[in-house]
């Protein structure tokens, strides 16, 4: 059996015990190279620290030759809301993996508190569920065939189930500079799927996450924007490194680097982020794989779209009239 045949062939149970199993965890949570753009999608300190009503939609689509490749599709909108000292924010995820398929709903609130109108800090905190599933009907094992499993320890049905999902974040913003540190997973809760294996049943650790990203201003047209996360399930650690280029908040180029350490290289991503219009986000990057899984599939690519809505536009000054006894 060729390589990719193969590949073709189990790709559904792989991507499947890289979670269920304590033994194997392919990914600690799921990716995006555009982590600069959206911190507010993994840390809810970063909700409402741009002060308006901002909408973010983000698609990845991961290893894009492979069959029953994993696929990410994240929505959000926050708002900064004087009224409340902070800012709320709602984040929906579906993450696809063979399968397996986890929809994540989140609502949250940060506290905003202004340092002499230059720097933010945000505490935040994230409440929601995750509705896991399992189709059995699409897995085949290496002993089985194309008409079923034949292993004991899996099931062949549909399966269902429901956890709680908490997160929570300090963020700190200046006009040049943000960074951010947050703890998901909170509760350590997992899957409980019927008839699944006991020790092949998803089990989720926490993950703790560090963001820092900082804009360098070369001339009045051109800024640096040099940015990097690292997040571990304290088994494992996963680094993003990378580097914007600016030009007038008109245009980014940049690049990406993924799980660069001495033993590994992980991916190489160009980026492009252009606004066509004020206040309007549209961004492109395409990962290219480092590793021997290349040779069976054709890279990952991932597009967002996102729009701000300034607070000005909504909150309008009421009219002054001048009264003659107080001139």
């Amino acid at each position: 059996m060729s390589l990719c045949s193969y590949w073709r062939k189990v790709l559904s149970v792989l991507s499947l015990l890289g979670g269920l199993t304590s033994a194997l965890h392919a990914q600690i949570q799921p990716a995006t190279t555009q982590y600069m753009f959206h911190p507010q999608l993994s840390n809810p300190a970063f909700y409402g620290q741009q002060e308006g009503i901002r909408f973010a939609a983000v698609y990845r689509h991961q290893w894009a030759k492979l069959e029953g490749q994993p696929q990410t599709l994240h929505a959000a909108a926050d708002a900064y809301l004087p009224a409340i000292k902070g800012a709320a924010g709602l984040v929906v995820a579906n993450d696809r993996l063979g399968a397996y398929n986890n929809t994540t709903l989140q609502a949250g609130y940060t506290y905003i508190q202004d340092i002499r109108k230059k720097v933010k800090i945000g505490i935040g905190l994230n409440a929601g569920m995750v509705f896991s599933k399992l189709d059995g009907t699409q897995l085949i094992t290496p002993q089985g065939d194309e008409s079923g499993l034949n292993d004991d320890a899996l099931s062949n049905q549909l399966q269902k189930s429901i956890r709680p999902h908490f997160s929570v974040g300090v963020s700190v913003v200046h006009k040049w500079i943000e960074a951010g540190i947050s703890y998901s997973n909170v509760l350590q809760s997992s899957d409980k799927l019927d008839g699944v294996n006991v020790s092949l049943r998803p089990v989720y650790g926490g993950v703790l996450q560090t963001y820092v990203s900082s804009k360098i201003k070369v001339s009045d047209d051109f800024t640096l924007k040099p940015s990097v996360l690292v997040y571990s399930d304290f088994k494992k650690v996963q680094t993003e490194l990378s580097i914007m280029a600016g030009y007038k908040e008109y245009v980014y180029l940049g690049v990406n680097v993924r799980g660069y350490n001495k033993r590994s290289f992980e991916s190489l991503s160009p980026i492009v982020a252009v606004m066509p219009v004020k206040n309007l986000s549209i961004i492109y990057n395409y990962d290219v794989s480092l590793t021997k899984l290349n040779a069976v599939n054709k890279g990952t690519h991932e597009i967002s779209l996102s729009y701000l809505l300034p607070n000005k536009k909504i909150y309008k000054s009421p009219k002054i009239i001048n009264n003659p006894r107080f001139l």
